[in-house]
């Protein structure tokens, strides 16, 4: 088979965190403009398949922040954003797990050759691997595409499979890209740049939408690791 790349989401793909990202957007919207209606703002925006930049552009309008004072002040954000998530992430928390089937996976993938491993995320990279090193699962994916390199979700994707080109030093293909993902975002993405998609039933959104977003496989979870390789379009060893 040719060169693999395959590009996996984070949040209800790889990981559950426990809502840590949600809580460490809202205390930091907290103690930046000190006001007291995040929790019920955040509420009302749909966090699943959006890119970070757009869940905190869709808070600072639900809260009537000025736009241009939190555009002076995002790299503030964003710093603390991360000190935050780090406090967050470094506690216990019994809730926060790799999803099922998720580390079998990457163990076999990360052991073939053909295979390379990357992400797609809306998260931005200091969320990304944050989240991904509090379950030791940093070390399978040496770069990707963020959040912080783009706001859309299908550009990210593009950039991913150019970035990872470059660092691997391999010409991948769109037809040997897959995007993995848990939300229509994410295989809508893969189709935009004629990759091929894979969703998976482990997020916050219902089967029905990801049925309607018509990914090439869809998954309930990776337990059945036989089905999630076939699936990737990858042989069983």
């Amino acid at each position: 088979m040719e060169p693999m790349l395959a590009l996996f989401d984070v949040d209800g793909t790889l990981v559950d965190t426990a809502g840590a990202g949600r809580r460490a957007f809202v205390e930091v919207f907290g103690r930046m403009f000190e006001n007291d209606g995040v929790e019920e703002a955040a509420s009302r925006v749909r966090f699943q398949g959006k890119t970070d930049p757009v869940i905190i552009d869709e808070i600072v309008r639900d809260l009537d922040i000025d736009a241009q004072e939190f555009a002076r002040r995002r790299e503030e954000f964003w710093a603390l954003y991360a000190e935050i998530l780090g406090e967050i992430l470094g506690r216990p928390d019994p809730r926060r797990r790799a999803l099922p089937g998720v580390v079998a996976l990457l163990d076999d993938l990360s052991g073939r050759p053909e295979v390379y491993l990357g992400l797609q995320t809306g998260n931005v990279e200091v969320g990304a691997r944050a989240k991904l090193r509090s379950l030791d699962l940093d070390g399978y994916f040496p770069g990707g595409g963020f959040a912080s390199d783009h706001h859309d979700r299908r550009a990210i994707a593009r950039m991913a499979r150019e970035k990872l080109s470059r660092l691997y030093r391999i010409p991948f293909t769109p037809a040997g890209t897959v995007v993995i993902g848990d939300t229509g975002h994410d295989v809508d993405c893969g189709r935009a740049n004629h990759f091929r998609t894979v969703a998976v039933d482990t997020g916050w959104v219902d089967r029905e939408e990801l049925e309607a977003a018509r990914p090439d496989a869809l998954l309930d979870d990776f337990t059945d690791l036989e089905a999630a390789l076939a699936a990737l379009g990858v042989p069983r060893a």
